[in-house]
Parts: C-alpha cells; structure tokens; sequence
C-alpha cells in the first residue's frame, strides 16, 4: 500500500510538473509583466553605465598606444549585442504602452511575448554584468619605427645592404657589426633599411630596436631606455643603471634581437647597458670612423659606405632637380654641378633642390662657378660651405629666417615643434604683412613646406614637427653664430661660464640653453642686442636663482622663454622688457608672477604644463595679447573675474581641461569667484579656441560662432582631454537635447569640424541627436557612442565608429 501511495505520489508531482507549473509559469508572465520589463530596464541601465567605464579606460588605453586585452574587447562587443537586444524589446513595450494609452485594450500575446524574452535577457545581462571588472585591460605595444622615404635603391647601397643581412643570417658567431663613412653619407637611412628588412623577416630577429643620432646623448640611462621602448619593456626609473642592465638583459636572452645604435662617436659600455654577452642579441653601429668600430667598440666585422659614384650621383640629382635638367644645354652644366657635390647624398640632394626651379643657363653657370671655389677646401670645409650656398639660394628673407630659427630651437634629436616656431616668430616679427595668428599659422606651415622642398628640413614622424639632419643643423648653427653673434649650448656641450668678452656681448643677438648643467646666472645680462633668451634646463622643477637686475640691460629682448625652472618669484628687471613680444614659462614650478602685468605689450603668453594654482589678475592687463596657452595647468584653480574678458585681441586661447571651475550665468560679479564662460563672447578676435566644459548645463547661448577657425572643443564629463592631431578641427559632445547644440552655437561649427564624437542621449528619455547630413562638409572621422544616429552622412567620411 505504502508502495503504491509512492507510485501515485510521483505521478501526481510528474503531472504538476508537466502541467501545472508549465501553466503558471505562462500565466506569470502576464501577471509579472510590467516587472519583468521594469527588471530588464534596470539591469541594462547598469550594464551601459559599466560598459561607459570600460569604454572610457579602453580610450585612454588606446591613446597610450597600448593595446586593448581580447576579453575586454569581446566583453564589450558582447555588450552591445545584448544592448540592442535589449533595446528592441523595450521599444517594443514602449509601443504597446502607447496603444493602451489610446483607449485600445493591451495585446495579451504581445505583453506575454515580451515579459518572456524580458525574463530570459534579465539573467544573461545581469550575467555579462558580472563579467565587468578585468584584472588587465591593455598591454603594451612594441612601437616600429617608420620605413625611411630617402632610402634609393643605389647598387653601392645594396650591396652593403645585401652583405649586411647575409652576416645576419648566416654568421652565428658575429654579433658586432659595424659601418662607417663620412657624415651626410646616407648611414642612417641605410641602416633603417637594414631595419626595415630585419623587421619583415620573422624568423632571423624577434624584435629590432633603433636608436638614432646617439652623439647627441650617449649616455646609458638614455640607450636603455629607448631599447626598452622599442621591446615593450618598462624598466623603474628608480632602479640603478646595473638594475635596469639586468632586466633589459632578461627581456633580450629570451628572444632574438638585433640593436642598432646609429651615429656612435665614442666607445660605449655595452655590458653596462646590458647588451653584452648576450647571445641571442646582434649590435649593429654606424659611426664616422673605422677606429670608433673596431677600436673602441671591438666590432667583428665593418663596412665602408662610400660616396655615390658618378653614375648614381646624377641620377639622385637629377630625381631632385627635376625636369629642368632635360633641356640639353643646362643639362651639360648640371652634370659638372652634380660632380661638384663629390657624391655625398646629403649635398647632392640639397644643392639640386637649391636648383629645381632655375630655368636660365645664366643661373647654372653661376651656381659651378661658385662651387668650384670650394675645390681647395678641406672635405668637411666643403660641405659645410656647398650647404650654406644651399641656404643662400634661398630666395626669401622670410625663409632665410625661418631656417635659422628652426637651428636655433632644434633639440638634441633635431626635432622642432611648429607651435614653438610660430611662437619666437611672433615674437621677432618674423611673418610680415600679416593680420592674424590665423594666417601666420598658415605662413609658417607655408614657409617649412618650401625649407623640405628645398631639402634644409625634413619630415617628422608627429605631423605637429619636423626635423633636420645633423650636417644642415650644424651650417644652420654656424651661420647663426656668425651672422646672429649666437649663443647656443646643448645638453652634454661642455659650458662652465658665462661669456664675459665685451665683442659677443655688445653683438650677441639670440641665446639658447637647452642644458641641465646651467652655471649661476650673472647679475645683469650684459647683451644689449639680445632679441631672444631661451634657458631650457629639460629638467622639471630645476632650481636656478635669477638675479634681481638680470634683464636690465635687455630693453631689446623679444622673445623669452625660461622652461623647466622653478621660479618662486618674477625678478624686478622684467619691467625694463618694454619690447618683450613672447613669453614662455613652460612646464615650469611658478610662485608670485604678478610683474607678468607690466609687459604691455606682450603678444603670446605661454605656461604649457606648468604648475600654479591662480591665473595672476594682472594678465588682464595684457590687451595686446593676442594667444595665452595654459594647456596642461592641471592645478589651476582659479581666474578671476574679467581677467579672460579684458583680453579683447586674444585670438588664441589653449586651455583643454586645465581650468574646469567655469562660474554659471546668472550670479553677479561681487559674488563669483572665478570666470564664466560669457566672457569668451567679449573676444571678438579668437579664432581659435582649445576648451573641455564638463557640465553642458552651463553653456551660455550664442557661445561659439563661425569666428572660429581651428579648434578643439569637449562637452561633457565624458571624454578625457587627449593629444588628437592639432590640424584637426574636432567637437566632442555629449549633451541632452538637441536644442542644447544650437542654442549654444556649436551647430556653426560643424561645417568645418574634421572630427566629431557624439555621446547620444540621456538615458531616461529617447531623444538622439537629430542634425542634417548637410552640415558636415568637412567631417572626416565620426565616433557615435550610445546614441542613434538618423542621417546618412556624406562620402567624405573616411572612418565611422559606433560604440
């Protein structure tokens, strides 16, 4: 009996189960609808609200040239997979919503199906949700070092080349090699075919590191360093020179690398980098002498570079002077002028774009006979003077200048910013007949085109900077100490005085210090002829006293710019700078800098990455500013009321996300504390404008016009201020209406925004933004985060993004 009351136990469970239960269950969905589609609601809002952080660290990742962990990357494409599942269901309901608002009954089938798939969702989002955090997110990327465009297939270059990889591959026992030649011979761009070759084949190297131009600073911390860089190695800086050699020897024994160290003028302690004795590592240097090589650096096996033979010559120059040596009589003194050049690549490149546009005998003719003079000379003697004719060919005064300028600010590396060029050129009075900053930006640029064609500077890896070669840098420094009565020491140039000869000083016009070993400043500048003081010790917060009366012998100076100091206080004597056109304290440590206010005439004011909490009043006395960069302030905290607003000729302000505690509209002078972003509409001149406002809400109307022409602009605490290529005009926005965009005059700028962010809608409500496809005629790259996006935009648009 018992046996049987089991029996029909299990059997009345067995139907429950396949009957009852089922019943509910389907039941329960109608009952729990609004539940179920109110749980999905909630959990997705979580879920986008993680994945914004994921996003967010995935961004600043990314601009860290790192690379992004898979999971993080499928977790997020998971995500938005889910999400739009999500919300289909969810529009859905809101549609049935509205039929039941209408007087219509709800559609039982409808409700069902959808509180069934909000059940299902609910478990698999709250599950990806759970997946959020990661315990890495990126990893570090090895960076390739750009293919060199100079490279010419030459036969006596190939050769070398071709003997070069053959050791590479087939000599176990050789792990130093060396080449050597004349500087301007073409070493660096032969070894970074080398590299080129090396990299692309993946079974004779893991790994190949380049470290260029090491004369300029041979010292190990920076070769280890730049080695590690190019591995993907982080190596502590707090670790001691024998530390880091042991972990970069780590890194290297474990795969097979080659290291290149171009341009060595010394012997250098390998072991103490930590290259030595490691047998899965080949060294391959370049150098101006066999001695350096085999000597002091005991390689195994050296090539010679030699100079270009006739035949290549002529056809190097030819490429460079173009079809003007086509014409039969000028072609008869082209090829003598090409011999001239004595086969050296960097000479026969420079004299024929010296030439490329002279299309009269008369100008050939003159151009041999003026190099023939230089036969006499000494090897060296002569390149340096067939390069100074190169810059003497030069048929602009403005060019000239610019050249010069471009030797003096150059850095160990040969690299030159363009910002810094446009800067000291203001402050000289370098760009004639111009009206705005606007077209000497565009002059400068103009102006550095003609310097590459001309073959004096040469293209830069970041499009915001160009470089020279070392031979060009060293002409352009010794016209400049010649012509300019120049000044100018590197870091690692011995300098232990200062000058005190009354000739340099009474004809000195231009000083520049890029050193951390500055000796103690006199007490007064005895340079009355100085238009430029530049004092660079590269080291952040290097404390170095300024004597009280320094400058006041300097009534002529133009150009200042003290960088990397801490200055607890402005010496009295910067009131004597009546003619003080650029001021520059970047990256700099500042105390009391209230005299900035007696520079009235003062053009461009810089403080790039410095370190001050409170804009000093007295810069509202400026009102001939015309550009005030303050990009990087990270501890600004405060400008004053009516400070930005008195500045009625800026017409460039950088500020990016350094100054975010803008005062809202509405309260009254005596009671704000800080500036409010009205005061930007009282700059009827800025053009161009680098600013991130965090809070939309605080947007004033009419804020932004057509006045302005290149510009970077972030609204929203949303993004993170990044390093985007400045000849990009980008808008990153996220606000919450539509009307929020043209009320404040952001929808004036889209005409010419190359790149745009949007950051769709507010959560709680359904409104994305809404903008005709005919507004973005320039637009080039669009990133959509979040939010729907209704037009189709026009072919020009070379990347669309959408996360």
């Amino acid at each position: 009996m018992a046996f049987l009351i089991d029996i029909g136990t299990g059997l009345i469970g067995k139907l429950v189960d396949y009957t009852v239960l089922p019943v509910g269950r389907q039941v329960g969905y109608l009952i729990y609808y609004n539940r179920n589609v109110k749980s999905l609601e909630d959990q997705l809002n979580d879920l986008v609200a993680a994945s914004q952080s994921v996003e967010q660290r995935v961004g600043e990742e990314k601009r860290n040239i790192r690379e992004v962990e898979v999971p993080v990357n499928k977790w997020l494409t998971d995500v938005k997979k889910i999400t739009e599942e999500a919300n289909k269901i969810l529009n859905e309901e809101q549609k049935e919503k509205m039929k039941c608002l209408c007087g219509l009954f709800p559609n039982l089938v409808v409700r069902h199906q959808l509180s069934r798939k909000s059940t299902k969702l609910v478990s698999d989002v709250a599950e990806l949700y759970g997946k959020k955090d990661f315990s890495t997110y990126a990893h570090a990327i090895i960076p390739q070092d750009v293919p060199s465009k100079d490279y010419e297939a030459f036969s006596s270059r190939t050769v070398v080349v071709n003997k070069i990889m053959d050791e590479l591959r087939n000599s176990p026992d050789i792990n130093m090699i060396g080449v050597y030649g004349f500087g301007g011979v073409g070493k660096t761009t032969l070894v970074k075919e080398v590299s080129r070759q090396a990299t692309g084949d993946k079974t004779l190297f893991d790994d190949v590191a380049m470290i260029l131009d090491v004369k300029q600073n041979p010292s190990i911390q920076r070769i280890q360093q730049e080695i590690a860089e190019k591995l993907g190695l982080d190596l502590p800086e707090n670790k001691t020179v024998a530390g880091r050699a042991r972990l970069l020897s780590s890194r290297i024994k474990d795969q097979k690398t080659l290291v290149i160290l171009d341009d060595v003028w010394d012997g250098i302690d390998l072991e103490a980098v930590g290259l030595s004795g490691v047998t899965t590592c080949k060294v391959l240097l370049t150098s101006r002498t066999r001695e350096v090589l085999s000597g002091k650096m005991h390689t195994q096996k050296e090539f010679a570079l030699d100079l270009l033979g006739e035949e290549e010559s002529w056809s190097l120059f030819k490429k460079k002077a173009g079809d003007v040596v086509k014409d039969p009589s000028i072609k008869a003194v082209a090829t003598k002028v090409a011999k001239k050049c004595g086969g050296l690549p960097v000479l026969v490149v420079s004299v024929a774009s010296a030439l490329k546009n002279r299309t009269t005998l008369h100008g050939w003719n003159d151009a041999l006979r003026q190099l023939k003079r230089l036969d006499k000379k000494e090897s060296t003697e002569k390149t340096y003077l067939a390069l100074e004719w190169s810059y003497s060919q030069l048929n602009d005064e403005e060019l000239k200048q610019l050249f010069l300028l471009c030797g003096l600010y150059a850095d160990s590396s040969k690299t030159i910013h363009i910002q810094y060029l446009l800067k000291y050129g203001i402050g000289l009075g370098l760009f004639k007949n111009l009206n705005t900053l606007g077209e000497a930006w565009d002059a400068v640029n103009s102006l550095l085109d003609q310097l590459k064609d001309s073959c004096l500077l040469l293209d830069h890896e970041n499009s915001q900077c160009v470089k020279m070669h070392d031979l060009i840098h060293d002409v352009a420094k010794r016209i400049s100490s010649r012509d300019q009565h120049l000044l100018k020491v590197f870091d690692g140039d011995e300098f232990k005085e200062w000058p005190d000869n009354k000739d340099f000083c009474d004809k000195c016009t231009m000083i520049s210090l890029r050193t951390s070993n500055i000796p103690k400043l006199p007490e007064v500048l005895q340079c009355k002829e100085l238009k430029l003081f530049l004092l660079d010790s590269e080291v952040e917060g290097y404390s170095l006293e300024i004597p009280c009366d320094l400058f006041k012998e300097t009534e002529k100076l133009n150009v200042l710019d003290l960088s990397s100091l801490s200055i607890p206080l402005l010496p009295p004597s910067v009131q004597f700078l009546i003619n003080l056109k650029t001021l520059c304290l970047d990256r700099c440590t500042l105390g009391d800098i209230a005299l900035i206010g007696q520079l009235r005439n003062l053009e461009v004011l810089s403080f790039l990455k410095s370190m001050f909490k409170e804009l000093p009043k007295e810069v509202g006395q400026l009102t001939h500013l015309r550009s005030l960069d303050l990009t990087g302030c990270t501890q600004l905290e405060i400008i004053a009321p009516g400070v930005i607003s008195n500045l009625k000729r800026l017409e460039e302000l950088w500020m990016g996300r350094s100054f975010n505690r803008w005062e809202a509209e509405g309260v009254t002078n005596s009671e704000r504390s800080n500036a409010n972003l009205s005061e930007l509409k009282h700059l009827s001149n800025l053009s161009a404008l680098h600013v991130h406002v965090l809070d939309a809400n605080i947007l004033p109307s009419n804020l932004f016009s057509n006045a302005l022409e290149r510009y970077r602009i972030y609204i929203g605490a949303a993004w993170n201020w990044d390093d985007a290529d400045a000849n990009l005009n980008t808008l990153k926005i996220k606000l919450t209406t539509t009307n929020e965009l043209y009320q404040s005059g952001l929808n004036m700028l889209l005409k010419r925004t190359d790149e745009l962010h949007l950051n769709g809608m507010d959560a709680g409500n359904n409104t994305a933004y809404q903008l005709d496809g005919e507004e973005f005629q320039q637009l080039k790259h669009l990133h959509v985060h979040n939010a729907e996006f209704r037009h189709i935009i026009n072919g020009k648009v070379r990347s669309l993004v959408s996360v």
